[in-house]
């Protein structure tokens, strides 16, 4: 009988020099049954890839109390999972193709699978009635799942490098292919508009291996391992071109990009920020070691989930040097009676911080910025004293931090 791990979370807040002004923040760590390789997310639902114990879906509408939903153990060792119309599509390693109905996500259910000769590691559910599989040895497979009770192939892309990492736009797969004498990889464009027999177009040289892979704005953000986050221009994917680069400190497995950032699961280095404002010319934003092995990521507004080995890692990237309003510590918009309750309770470990000001030269750290209402450049519990000063009308104003304004 598999055993049972008490879920738990912890909220941390770290502090840095002003030299090194920080973006990334750990929010909450919620232990996992198992080490998680794959994420998505979907109406604030968390859904993991979570190896030997299937997947694992968690409510997180609020990132600072996830808890879990349901689960579904899976034939197999659940490596990337993809979400549609009530469907998880999971990459199951040795056992291909599982599917999972989670219409009702406290009680998910198997309802079909696909097996197959390799190894699943990355799925991606196309806005069509097929899947595609990264499949190792096997290459790329199309499935069809118009009946997901019964998925048959309808396609294959046979290759002699073992692929690991897949996205499909309009008539094209992207995959990342690796070869391993001599050690190098390749992005690989496959036509898939005839879903029956996928086509090789051509392809781009990566150093080292690839493995996941994110298109976003006309460009493909691919990890390569010890290379880092490589960068290509996929607008017109018939003839792609090398754009930047951005070698991170760890080994780059997934990325996700959204906006202008692409957050990069690092390895066991934990999380890399690289600014794509300009492709060609990436830039750092930040970083956070996790803990764990950082594997498979995604990104929403400002809160970054990590598929982080044996827990459901949380970051809060401030994706703004100075934006707060003064005196609104529970970030309601106003400032009045109820943030003082709210700043209390903070200090006793009741409530998550206030909007964090990451770009404070002269303060000498993080700055709390809305909870600094005496323009002292912190947040303590003079603020407190100060704001119920001004409440009753013997302080003549809020003020902040002259080195961080709003």
């Amino acid at each position: 009988m598999k055993s049972k791990i008490t879920h738990c979370f912890l909220i941390a807040i770290l502090t840095v020099g002003a030299a090194e002004a920080q973006r990334l923040e750990l929010v909450t760590r919620y232990s996992l049954p198992d080490g998680a390789f794959g994420i998505t997310v979907e109406n604030n639902l968390a859904y993991i890839a979570n190896d030997l114990e299937g997947i694992e879906i968690i409510d997180i509408s609020d990132p600072y109390g996830p808890f879990t939903v349901g689960s579904l153990d899976t034939p197999g060792f659940a490596r990337s999972i993809a979400v549609r119309g009530g469907y998880a599509f999971i990459a199951d390693g040795d056992s291909g193709l599982a599917i999972a109905d989670v219409s009702v996500p406290s009680s998910p259910s198997l309802i079909g699978r696909y097996d197959n000769s390799g190894t699943a590691l990355t799925v991606v559910a196309a806005e069509s009635e097929y899947v595609y599989i990264a499949n190792g040895y096997s290459g790329m497979l199309v499935v069809d799942v118009s009946d997901p009770s019964n998925p048959s192939l309808q396609g294959a892309y046979p290759s002699s490098a073992y692929l690991m990492g897949l996205e499909v736009i309009g008539n094209y797969a992207l995959v990342t292919a690796n070869f391993v004498e001599p050690d190098f990889g390749e992005l690989q464009i496959i036509d898939v508009s005839d879903p029956s027999n996928p086509s090789f177009l051509t392809s781009l040289y990566i150093p080292g291996g690839a493995y996941g892979i994110h298109v976003a704005g006309g460009y493909a953000y691919v990890c390569a391992f010890d290379y880092g986050l490589r960068i290509f221009d996929v607008s017109y994917p018939p003839e792609p071109s090398n754009a930047g680069y951005f070698n991170t400190r760890g080994s780059a497995r997934h990325t996700f990009v959204d906006s202008n950032y692409a957050f990069v699961a690092d390895g066991t280095s934990g999380v890399s920020a690289v600014d794509v404002t300009d492709p060609f010319v990436p830039a750092f934003a930040d970083s956070i070691d996790t803990r764990g092995i950082a594997s498979d990521i995604y990104a929403a507004a400002d809160f970054i989930y990590v598929a982080d080995d044996f827990s459901l890692t949380i970051l809060h990237f401030s994706r703004t040097a100075c934006n707060y309003a003064a005196g609104d510590i529970n970030g309601n918009g106003f400032a009045n009676g109820i943030d003082v309750t709210y700043g209390v309770s903070y200090f006793k470990g009741g409530e998550p911080p206030p909007t964090v000001c990451i770009d404070c030269p002269d303060s000498g750290r993080s700055l709390y910025g809305a909870g600094d209402v005496n323009g002292g450049c912190a947040f303590n519990g003079i603020d407190i004293t100060y704001f119920i000063a001004y409440l009753k009308g013997s302080a003549p104003e809020l003020l902040f931090c002259p080195n961080c304004p709003p």
